[in-house]
């Protein structure tokens, strides 16, 4: 019983470890925004995740319940509306590439209409990217991504 106590802790923590990405703060992703973007002006948005499975399958849930209530969300879609008439420029990072990713999703979900002129960045883990690019191209806009697990 010791020893599978002692499993099951190890197994949480690697799998907790598995969750955030090796970006840390908006200071580290502004630079790969500013590369991905080759120097043109763009905004960054940061989206503070959390830590661990537990909390990271609530709060996606959360999104899921909350749609456009959820401030990340809310705020995104703002950003991006522009995009059916004039450029947008958004690079997306956080803590928790997957929450990150869930965010961008729902946004793009609750935005009506096509947004040619987006131009979306995301900088998070492979896993996600094909969602999110898939999403991105079905509005219409141009998909870049960062993987924050080669850096």
């Amino acid at each position: 019983m010791k020893y599978a106590r002692v499993i099951i802790i190890s197994l949480v923590l690697a799998l907790s470890s598995c969750v955030t990405t090796s970006i840390y703060s908006p200071k580290q992703a502004a630079p790969i925004a500013y590369k991905l973007f080759k120097g043109k002006p763009s905004n960054l948005m940061w989206i503070e995740g959390t830590n661990g499975i537990l909390s990271s399958l609530l709060a996606n849930a959360a999104v899921d319940v909350m749609g456009t209530e959820a401030q990340y969300v809310a705020d995104l879609v703002e950003v991006v509306k522009p995009a059916k008439r004039k450029d947008v420029r958004i690079s997306i990072a956080g803590t928790n590439s997957s929450f990150t990713a869930k965010i961008i999703l729902t946004a793009l979900e609750n935005t009506s209409g096509q947004l040619p002129n987006l131009h979306l960045a995301f900088i998070g883990f492979r896993e996600h990217e094909a969602e999110v690019r898939s999403a991105v191209e079905a509005k219409g806009g141009i998909f870049l991504f960062f993987d924050t697990r080669r850096s």
